[in-house]
C-alpha cells in the first residue's frame, strides 16, 4: 500500500476513534501485515479487492498499467505472485471488484473518450474469461 493510502487510513481510523466510533460498536483495528510496491506517489496501489475463495488480493497497479495478485494466505507477510496486464486489452486498469472467484477489471481504451472494456478473470487461475464492452473513463 502506497504511503498515502497509508496515511489517508490512519487519518480515518484516527478520526472514527476521537468520534467514539469505533468504541461504541467494539471494534479494534491491528496490523496483520503490510505490502510494500516499492513505487511513491505514482499510483502504484489504487483500488483493492480481496478474495476470499483464493484467498487473494488484487491491487490496480497504475504504475504498470496492471493488477498485481497478492497471497495473503499469511496475512503477515503478503507476497506478490502475479501479474495481470492490461495493455492486451487497453491502456490501463481503473478500477478492480471481486465476487465468488470471479475478478472484473475495468480498463480505460488508449484514448479515454473511446469506451473501455471490463475483463472478467478467474481468481484461482487468472484465465481471461470474458471481455464485454464498457462506457468511456
Amino acid at each position: 500500500m502506497s504511503k498515502l493510502y497509508t496515511v489517508i487510513i490512519l487519518m480515518l481510523v484516527s478520526v472514527f476513534a476521537n468520534a467514539g466510533g469505533f468504541g461504541r460498536l467494539g471494534i479494534q483495528l491491528e496490523v496483520a501485515g503490510s505490502y510494500h510496491t516499492g513505487v511513491f506517489d505514482e499510483g502504484a496501489a489504487e483500488v483493492v479487492a480481496y478474495d476470499r475463495y483464493s484467498g487473494r488480493v488484487f491491487v490496480v497497479n497504475a504504475n504498470d498499467a496492471s493488477i498485481d495478485v497478492l497471497d495473503i494466505s499469511n496475512p503477515d507477510v503478503p507476497e506478490k505472485v502475479a501479474s495481470i496486464s492490461a495493455a492486451e486489452l487497453g491502456a490501463s486498469a481503473n478500477s478492480v471488484a471481486v465476487h465468488g472467484g470471479l475478478v472484473a477489471v475495468a480498463i480505460e481504451a488508449e484514448n479515454k473518450q473511446d469506451n473501455g472494456v471490463v475483463a472478467f478473470y478467474s481468481s484461482f487461475t487468472l484465465e481471461l474469461l470474458s471481455v464485454i464492452d464498457a462506457g468511456a473513463l
